[in-house]
């Protein structure tokens, strides 16, 4: 609290005493008046009860009578039972009726004397004679004799029920029907009697007996404590009726059920057998004779309250309440003041200004600087100089916490005093180191994640290049077959080589987050029919079919890592490929979301081979992760797993539906933006139209939407061409297609077959089946009636490119190569060994260009390039690196080199970048 509260809060605590006894003293009043009327009605009440409570005595007292007589009356017709000759006469039996009993269970020629005034005696008294045995219940007087017998008690619950009564006549209760009771006596002695007289009471005349006026409500409990027969009974469980049955002979006292009164009852004890009879007042019944006494109390208190709540109301008003009202105000203010201070989540002091003294604290304050205000941490100099700063300022506490301390001046109980909040910045400090650390720790790794990039990049395909380079210029020899054999095979298993090292080079650029994409333009159908090309040799080697089918409706241009999806298709080609030992592999791409500038399109690769188990589904795109099976022993089990990686960079979804035995299906969803150009294709004309068949149905809608889309009039030949008004039209078949009898001009498409159409012996043009924009043009040249073309698939030979280079390269077998690469382009080659060499080369000589490693003694490339810059030669530089990452080629361009080759260089990649620079463009 607030230092000088203690005066405002003690005269506010005598204005609220004041006010409390005034209430107190209004309240006993009331209660006195509450006592008064509470004694009246009790008094009334217990008058009531009292009266209630003999009436039900003398009900009670008149149903014990009437049970003892039919007890009595039952014991009597039980001595009447005799045994022997039913012949013999007997001294006393004129006038009475001998009933047998020896029917089932009883002894032999035994009989139940019945006079006439017995019988008599029964019909007065309402009640049935009735004989248990083994044979059931049998009427025998009394009453009438259409009895329900069958509700009756059995002889099995009456033998239940023998010998828990001790005496020697003992008479048992039981229930019979709803609401009827029968007495009971065996008529033979023994543990289990067959024999048993059953006095059956009417239930209507035992209810009239036991009821009475003015008695409330009775219950009759059996010897379980179950209600047999009732009237107005209270709510009780089985527990209370329990509880009733087991009080003492005309006891009287409470009901309670559930913590709750429930009336008054009066227990009466009836027969031997264990059976109780209970009068109960209900609560209903007792307000009801207190209706009138409440009614009074009631209408006395009504008044007296009101009046004392007016002269209560009245002082406070006059009173109390003007005093109370001066002070409210500034109490509320000092508590939420001093509640404000306390739950702040800062430290908060007031110190006075001249001296520093302390005049309040909080207590998170204290907990960090200590509960004596003299502490050292209290003492800082952080207390003398926090007035002298315009800013803030930060100490040290002794346990290592650190403090910020933020001031503002303003006046406190008449004195200038500063106003201090202190912030924890501990966590805060801390949170900043570990953060410094863990940036510098991320730097390190991700530093030699790329030194480790470099040197494998750098280290392996160096010697690699020699391998492939080698290889190529051997291929440019005279070679006989079998050695070309040969050739194919390393220069196969070098490729696989090559390809392992890039996997492995993309798996650590995926985790070092170096990879990265580099959009460009290009045809999904060009691409997806170029991929699937360079899969042709090796699917048709193993005696697969491979076929591609692109949805007319593709884009003409979209922008796209080409070479990431290139990758992503190939690693799916070549996976199908290799787990399919028979059957066709194909290849689709369609457009399934067209907006204004974005479609998304999905390549399908679905094969025929052995399929994927649905468990090893799951973990296909795990790195490393190969299906179990005798052909899963082939590659690094990378493909899958840098293709799920770089399909999820485009913003893209690789998915994969497979059973086993019936192949796979791998699909590659990308959206991509849709570039505003014009349609690339050939151009066709209407006339003459076009007929196209072949096996698959698939293949030939297809390539009648692509000659639709480029202007031709293209339909699939369904039936017998010799039906069809064909003159002058153009057949396209597909190689595998029927033979057919035509005359006419025929386009054939061919594995074999390449992108520029050649004249067959029979006059037909072949071209490549994996091309559609092939079979175009041979159609276009057909309508354009052109067919003087070329009858191989021979390209020309290149031109030499007459140039002056300039290799540089620190390894002599890959010097070596580089240069026999130039000269089989036409180049005339100097050679350097490094930076140093060649700079001093290009000093003394003109060249037309200058190709250079980068790693090289004395100089690297980088530092030859910005050398020559500064001298003002403007030679241009290619740079060769086995350090294939964007960040190193970006280095290249910024050093002032025109082009980049990464190794391993071979002859076409080499020529292509040198044309591109005479040209004018970047390589």
């Amino acid at each position: 609290m607030l230092k000088g509260d203690c005066q405002s809060h003690g005269r506010a605590e005598v204005l609220t005493l004041a006010a409390r006894c005034t209430r107190l003293l209004t309240i006993l009043v009331f209660l006195l008046f509450i006592l008064a009327c509470s004694s009246y009605v009790l008094i009334r009440g217990t008058a009531s009860v009292s009266t209630r409570l003999q009436e039900a005595g003398t009900a009670a007292h008149k149903a014990k009578n009437y049970f003892d007589q039919r007890e009595a009356l039952l014991r009597h017709l039980g001595d009447s039972v005799l045994a022997g000759n039913l012949d013999e006469p007997t001294a006393d039996s004129e006038g009475t009726r001998p009933l047998p009993l020896d029917a089932a269970g009883g002894q032999p020629g035994q009989r139940l004397l019945l006079s006439a005034r017995m019988e008599q005696r029964l019909q007065a008294l309402q009640t049935r004679l009735l004989l248990v045995d083994a044979m059931g219940v049998h009427w025998l007087a009394g009453g009438d004799a259409d009895v329900d017998l069958a509700r009756m008690p059995s002889l099995r619950v009456l033998q239940a029920r023998g010998g828990g009564l001790e005496g020697a006549d003992p008479v048992y209760w039981l229930r019979a029907g709803d609401s009827g009771i029968a007495l009971a006596q065996p008529i033979q002695a023994g543990p289990h009697p067959m024999q048993w007289l059953m006095l059956l009471l009417d239930g209507d005349a035992t209810a009239d007996v036991i009821d009475g006026p003015g008695i409330g409500g009775y219950t009759l409990l059996d010897d379980g404590g179950r209600p047999a027969l009732s009237s107005q009974a209270p709510r009780l469980d089985s527990a209370g009726w329990k509880t009733l049955s087991e009080r003492q002979d005309d006891s009287v006292g409470m009901v309670w059920s559930g913590g709750l009164p429930r009336g008054v009852a009066l227990v009466k004890r009836v027969g031997n057998d264990g059976w109780r009879l209970v009068y109960h007042l209900l609560p209903g019944q007792l307000l009801g004779d207190l209706a009138v006494p409440l009614l009074f109390c009631v209408l006395l208190l009504l008044p007296a309250c009101v009046a004392l709540r007016l002269l209560r109301h009245r002082v406070d008003r006059k009173l109390i309440q003007p005093a109370l009202q001066q002070h409210r105000q500034l109490l509320e203010n000092l508590d939420f003041n001093s509640t404000v201070i306390d739950m702040a989540p800062v430290g908060i002091c007031v110190l006075r200004r001249n001296d520093r003294h302390l005049l309040l604290s909080n207590q998170l304050l204290r907990d960090w600087l200590g509960e004596d205000g003299q502490d050292s941490d209290w003492q800082a100099p952080w207390r003398s100089h926090v007035g002298e700063r315009g800013r803030g300022l930060e100490f040290t506490t002794r346990d290592g916490r650190q403090l910020h301390v933020l001031h503002a001046a303003c006046r406190y109980q008449g004195d200038d005093v500063l106003l201090c909040a202190f912030h924890d910045i501990s966590r805060h400090r801390q949170a900043q180191a570990a953060l410094s650390s863990a940036r510098q720790a991320a730097d390190a790794a991700n530093q030699a994640k790329s030194a480790f990039l470099a040197t494998m990049s750098h280290e392996i395909r160096t010697p690699l290049y020699g391998v492939l380079g080698t290889l190529e210029l051997l291929g440019h020899t005279a070679l006989d077959a079998r050695q070309s054999q040969y050739l194919r095979t390393i220069e196969s298993s070098s490729s696989v080589l090559l390809q392992l090292i890039s996997d492995v080079l993309d798996v650590t650029k995926i985790e070092s987050g170096q990879l990265s994409l580099e959009p460009t333009s290009f045809s999904p159908r060009e691409l997806t029919e170029s991929v699937l090309r360079s899969f042709a040799a090796s699917a048709t080697c193993k005696g697969l079919q491979i076929l591609v089918c692109t949805d007319p409706s593709v884009p003409t241009r979209v922008l796209g890592d080409a070479d990431r999806i290139r990758q992503v298709l190939g690693n799916l080609l070549s996976n199908a490929i290799k787990f399919t030992e028979h059957g066709r592999v194909m290849l689709r791409v369609r457009q399934v979301q067209r907006e204004a500038e974005s479609s998304i399109l999905v390549w399908q690769v679905t094969d025929t081979g052995v399929g994927i188990p649905a468990e090893e589904q799951a973990r296909l795109f795990e790195p490393f992760r190969q299906v179990r099976g005798a052909a899963s022993a082939q590659g690094t089990g990378l493909g899958l797993s840098i293709s799920d990686h770089l399909v999820r960079l485009m913003s893209g979804e690789l998915q994969v539906v497979s059973e086993p035995g019936l192949g796979s299906s791998f699909s590659v969803r990308l959206p991509l933006p849709v570039l505003p150009v014009a349609d690339d294709g050939p151009s066709l004309q209407p006339e003459p139209p076009i007929l196209v068949r072949g096996r698959d149905r698939e293949l030939v809608d297809c390539a009648c939407g692509w000659l639709q889309r480029w202007g031709a009039n293209a339909q699939p030949l369904l039936g017998d061409p010799a039906l069809l008004d064909h003159d002058g039209a153009i057949l396209v078949e597909g190689e595998a297609a029927p033979p057919l009898a035509w005359s006419g001009p025929r386009v054939v498409a061919s594995i074999d077959g390449g992108d520029q159409p050649t004249v067959a012996a029979d006059g037909r043009l072949v071209v490549s089946l994996h091309c559609m924009a092939a079979i175009g043009n041979a159609l276009a040249s057909l309508q354009q009636r052109r067919t003087e073309l070329p009858e191989s698939n021979g390209t020309a030979p290149l031109m030499p490119l007459r140039m002056r280079v300039l290799a540089v390269e620190d390894n002599p077998i890959n010097r070596v190569i580089l240069a026999e690469q130039l000269q089989t382009l036409g180049c005339e080659v100097d050679l350097a060994q490094d930076g140093a060499e060649a700079l001093q080369r290009c000093r003394e000589q003109a060249f037309d260009l200058v190709v250079t490693d980068i790693n090289m003694p004395r100089m690297d490339g980088h530092a030859l390039t910005r050398q020559l810059r500064d001298e003002g030669n403007t030679v241009p530089v290619i740079g060769a690196s086995a350090n294939a990452t964007a960040e190193e080629r970006e280095r290249y361009l910024v050093s002032g080199m025109q082009g980049y080759l990464s190794k391993p260089i071979d002859i076409a990649r080499l020529r292509k970048a040198i044309t591109a620079l005479c040209q004018g463009d970047p390589a």
